[in-house]
């Protein structure tokens, strides 16, 4: 394979919403392999991804003001992204590169799984395709776990995390808890590169937010990624009587490591994620377990990643902002004087160490953590593509745009058009009335009272309740 398409297919392997940076270790003594420059202020915006071979991946975000983030999706699109948008045969290009994944040449599959990444990332695919829902993810499944290189685990994963991004809403108890323990074995694997382990914690976070029955299914999965990632050196909890929890696979005697910087920040990032279900359906769950992690993310927050002190001060914000808004009032945690000087500390470090890119965005995503400890208020971020803006001004949707933008990459804008899910999930409809849906006049209702978005919202619940009482009735039916 030539050096060109070995690199095309590494930029399709990795998140297409995430850019490399040239902080790369979470703690002292755990260096990571990689060395480029972020290209953009917006790191609460967007988290960043990792490479051995990577080009600079730019990033045209700008800052507008010292509270709001602006994504300019739009000016990140590539031809490809474009051309993909605008076929009419997307059908049967999927349909033909999932037929490739069977071959034996390692880079037929290659090509194959970069295929199917760039069409279900640009194309709501669920409807279309509902008949190839299974065997294609059956596919993606062999892929991962019989992946040759390392290019063919990361597009496998990331298919993975596409998958339940279109089909997912529908997947039965059975589809989601055979994907789940293997990312979970996946993750845990240290023989794995980084980069492969941090597409299976993306795909696990990825499919518990949208596949797990109820916020039982959000909490498992979120000690599963707390005990083995991010404090695994503290003594493991015993079974919350608080969540319902499945019987480990991976209670095996294993001595942990501190995990890799690009590993330890994907983790913090999908904690963050599932946390947005956790505390919003039992603050007291979410609250008990966050304690439990709580000197490791402030531990993290002077780890040498400006990505991985991030990704904590982000999730401190998250706890902070939905605990204060289920008890009425301003929660402050036990440590927080001691959190809000190591906030302040990193919001005025010095440029010497990381360079001014990454020290600028690094300080203006910390004052927006600060914002929020401190006066209650978030920032605000925009997402702005053809002619549609969409405003997020709360903590758990804008970790939600994180995980959901670093695998749909450039195709985040068609699929907030046409994917039921992201309506759902972020309580935004578009109206596509307009003959050309790119056209400034297609207008765009933002408002969660809106009648669509709470419908849209009340039918996503009903089928979790829905999924949640089919495992149930499996349990019953396998006792």
């Amino acid at each position: 394979m030539s050096g060109s398409n070995t690199n095309e297919l590494l930029r399709a392997a990795l998140n297409a919403g995430r850019v490399p940076s040239s902080s790369g270790r979470s703690t002292p003594g755990n260096r990571s392999s990689r060395k480029a420059t972020p290209k953009s202020p917006r790191s609460v915006a967007a988290s960043r991804d990792v490479s051995d071979n990577e080009e600079d991946f730019d990033d045209a975000a700008s800052m507008a003001s010292d509270d709001t983030w602006v994504i300019n999706e739009t000016s990140e699109e590539t031809a490809e992204d474009v051309a993909m948008e605008n076929t009419d045969n997307w059908q049967d290009t999927l349909q033909s590169a999932l037929d490739t994944l069977g071959e034996k040449r390692v880079g037929t599959r290659e090509r194959g799984l970069a295929t199917v990444a760039q069409v279900m990332a640009h194309v709501y695919v669920g409807e279309a395709m509902e008949g190839r829902r299974l065997a294609s993810l059956e596919s993606l499944k062999k892929c991962a776990k019989t992946a040759k290189s390392q290019i063919e685990g990361m597009l496998a994963l990331r298919g993975i995390a596409l998958w339940f991004i279109n089909f997912g809403v529908d997947a039965s108890a059975n589809e989601y808890t055979e994907v789940k323990v293997f990312l979970k074995a996946l993750a845990r694997d240290k023989h794995l590169s980084p980069h492969v382990r941090v597409m299976a914690l993306a795909a696990l976070g990825v499919a518990s937010f949208v596949s797990g029955a109820d916020y039982n299914d959000a909490a498992e999965v979120l000690k599963f990624v707390g005990d083995w990632f991010i404090h695994p050196d503290a003594p493991r909890a015993e079974d919350d009587e608080d969540f319902e929890q499945e019987e480990s696979e991976e209670e095996e005697e294993e001595e942990l490591e501190p995990a890799p910087a690009a590993v330890m920040r994907q983790a913090l990032e999908t904690y963050g994620l599932l946390m947005t279900v956790v505390v919003d359906a039992n603050a007291r769950v979410a609250e008990k377990m966050f304690d439990r992690a709580f000197d490791a993310h402030l531990e993290a927050l002077a780890a040498d990643s400006i990505e991985v002190r991030l990704a904590a001060a982000q999730n401190f914000a998250l706890m902070h902002s939905e605990l204060s808004r289920q008890e009425n009032g301003r929660f402050e945690f036990d440590r927080q004087d001691e959190l809000v000087g190591t906030l302040s500390a990193i919001k005025h470090q010095s440029s010497k160490r990381h360079g001014r890119r990454d020290t600028h965005a690094q300080r203006s995503a910390v004052r927006g953590v600060l914002q929020t400890i401190e006066n209650g208020e978030a920032p605000e971020l925009k997402l702005a593509f053809r002619g549609r803006s969409v405003s997020f001004a709360d903590w758990p949707r804008i970790l939600r745009l994180h995980a959901f933008r670093a695998v749909l990459g450039g195709g985040i804008n068609r699929q907030f058009v046409d994917n039921p899910l992201l309506g759902q999930v972020f309580e935004v409809v578009f109206d596509t009335g307009a003959d050309d849906i790119g056209s400034s006049e297609a207008r765009m209702v933002v408002s969660p009272n809106s009648t669509l978005a709470k419908a849209r919202a009340v039918n996503m619940r009903k089928k979790r309740e829905a999924r949640h009482s089919s495992r149930t009735l499996e349990n019953d039916d396998s006792d």
